[in-house]
């Protein structure tokens, strides 16, 4: 009898301890996204609208916007398509395809073929997806013009670190003309890349939430990929005026977003009033809450009180804990 309860309690175990490690999430691997792959092979079509041949000969301002989605769960794809770096006409009612690749295809796979709206907008249904990174091309058969973006399909609690970009990650909010306008890059805050990298290091999903507005996705990646960093999770401002005006409300309502799709964000580095206010709004609470800059410490965030991170890595990054994944 005594046997045979202590095989059970032996059993009991092994299955409790087989249920925790199975309940870990899935590590990222965000150093898939910095990988060059070759675009889709659009077919030969012309324009379903006509009128759109007027406007396809100034450059593109294409965008996708990147989405995290829990494992289990379907996703809309929201690709944008503009063009003129002014002007941001839209591309009307024109037909654009979508592609998707996992990290185990070794090619594009054709998703979806959609029309765009009156917006220059157009939308792709994904079913659900197992846990992992997925890359997204959207492309303007009638021109060969396209962009690129980032599904997550995340476990629950996947850990993951949030920057904002402008000022946090850059030298100024300032920094955003130059780099925009093909001026100058944005200089990069000493220790920036560092910083990310530490923490992909330690096993954390970066996420990039910046109210730059979308038509600012293209030159952010491009920004991204200067610095040696994954183009994604990016996520970017889909209107001027929520930009201009509504940037805490914005950031608060994407964290939120983010948290209940899976990811468990453990800390968040800002540099603006928006930035202290929206991470505490959010609950991520003033010990996991950065802010740095001239108004480094407010509302309760943690202040870091030099220009660069290499102190701050060294105090608060080097000792933290690896992420709870596998």
């Amino acid at each position: 009898m005594k046997t045979s309860c202590l095989a059970k309690s032996v059993a009991t175990l092994l299955t409790i301890s087989a249920f925790n490690l199975q309940a870990l999430p899935q590590c990222a691997d965000p150093t898939w996204m910095e990988v060059d792959y070759p675009k889709p092979q659009l077919p030969d079509t012309g324009y379903r609208n006509g009128l759109n041949r007027f406007i396809t000969w100034l450059p593109s301002f294409h965008m996708i916007h990147d989405v995290v989605v829990a494992k289990g769960n379907s996703a809309t794809i929201t690709a944008k398509f503009d063009y003129g770096a002014v002007s941001h006409k839209d591309l009307e009612y024109e037909t654009v395809r979508f592609y998707i690749r996992s990290q185990q295809d070794n090619q594009w796979q054709f998703l979806s073929e959609q029309v765009t709206n009156g917006d220059g907008k157009a939308f792709a249904t994904l079913p659900p997806l197992p846990a992992g990174q997925y890359r997204i091309y959207a492309g303007v058969p009638a021109d060969g013009s396209g962009t690129e973006g980032f599904v997550t399909v995340v476990d629950p609690n996947t850990p993951a670190v949030l920057f904002d970009i402008d000022g946090t990650l850059t030298k100024s909010d300032a920094e955003q003309i130059g780099d925009y306008t093909g001026i100058d890059r944005a200089d990069p805050r000493e220790g920036a890349y560092s910083l990310v990298r530490r923490y992909m290091d330690l096993g954390y999903q970066p996420v990039y939430l910046t109210a730059r507005v979308y038509w600012y996705a293209k030159g952010t990646r491009s920004w991204l990929d200067w610095m040696g960093l994954p183009e994604g999770v990016l996520r970017t401002s889909l209107s001027n005026e929520t930009s201009l005006f509504k940037t805490a409300e914005y950031k608060i309502d994407q964290i939120n977003k983010f948290r209940a799709q899976g990811l468990n964000i453990v800390r968040a580095y800002g540099n603006a009033k928006t930035d202290a206010e929206a991470f505490i709004e959010a609950g991520l609470g003033s010990e996991n809450s950065f802010t740095i800059g001239s108004d480094a410490g407010h509302y309760g965030t943690t202040a870091i009180l030099s220009d660069g991170y290499f102190d701050h890595i060294s105090e608060y990054v080097d000792n933290y804990d690896a992420a709870l994944c596998e």
